[in-house]
């Protein structure tokens, strides 16, 4: 890949006609053949049954640990890992202290820093009503069940929400009570959970009102994840947006896309049929600011 200097790409993020100034570790680099960002035509993207189709990600090898994507204008293949380690422990103690903390005393604005609320960082996109595609929004964030765990994790919180429903009366309290058990018994549960990637929802995106978000990683998919704690940790990622009415998606796919409205639905409520997008992991760093990390990559 040509060495693309600094003053050229901070002048064509500020046009919005790059994603990023180099990719993170590329295996393979194949010249791509896709429209540019300035000539991309969002609502083109939404199909006739109203949904949408990733096509600049291509998931097909993941099983042999590669994933390729259309990434600063050509289509490159990329690891995936495993969230390593110290980054597991962190994240799933978190989410059991948060929860036992719902638990008790209710929602806490403290509680939006942590494991759960993740500063996603996307560029490349064309742009909506901005000058630059460089974009972060912050996006509730989690882990999806293993592919053998995933039908019976998703059969396990159905029954556990009506029965929480159910039994508390019509009090939201009780019901929130017994769900935040639930949840702490499947956060306890580690080995239930794919290591690999981190899932969200793209709430909002709709043929009429594009996100930057969704513009960016239409175009040109990866993205950068942040989470505000102690200890910072960062993961590079190449995001697949997934619509549920997309009859093309795996069988892996479509549960995925269940799994993450309904394990977003049973804390927060609502009945959810959203797009989902899967971070597949890269890379991942210690951004904290101490002098053992300071932005160390740890996997």
């Amino acid at each position: 890949m040509a060495k693309l200097t600094r003053r050229a790409a901070l002048g064509a993020i500020a046009t919005g006609t790059i994603g990023v100034a180099a990719a993170c570790n590329p295996l393979t680099q194949k010249p791509g053949a896709q429209v540019s960002a300035l000539d991309a035509d969002p609502k083109a993207w939404w199909k006739p049954g109203g949904y949408i189709v990733h096509e600049t990600v291509d998931s097909t090898s993941l099983s042999k640990g590669r994933i390729k994507a259309f990434v600063s204008g050509e289509w490159q293949e990329f690891k995936t890992i495993e969230l390593p380690g110290p980054f597991v422990r962190w994240s799933f103690q978190e989410r059991i202290i948060r929860i036992q903390r719902l638990a008790r005393f209710g929602f806490q604005q403290k509680d939006l820093a942590g494991p759960h609320n993740a500063c996603v960082a996307t560029v490349g996109g064309p742009t909506r009503d901005s000058a630059v595609s460089l974009n972060t929004a912050y996006k509730g964030m989690g882990f999806a069940p293993k592919l053998e765990r995933l039908a019976e994790t998703i059969e396990l919180l159905e029954h556990e929400g009506k029965k929480a429903d159910e039994s508390s009366m019509g009090i939201p309290a009780h019901a929130i009570f017994a769900k935040t058990k639930v949840m702490e018994d499947l956060y306890r549960d580690v080995d239930r959970f794919d290591l690999r990637s981190q899932v969200s929802l793209e709430l909002f995106a709709t043929p009429d009102y594009p996100t930057h978000t969704f513009l960016n990683m239409m175009v040109n998919p990866i993205a950068s994840a942040s989470f505000l704690d102690f200890p910072t940790y960062e993961i590079r990622a190449i995001p697949k947006l997934l619509h549920p009415k997309n009859p093309g998606l795996t069988e892996h796919e479509r549960l995925l896309v269940k799994w993450t409205n309904q394990v977003h639905d049973f804390i927060h409520g609502g009945e959810g049929d959203k797009m989902a997008c899967v971070y597949h992991v890269i890379e991942v760093f210690d951004d904290t600011p101490s002098d053992r990390a300071k932005g160390v990559r740890v996997a």
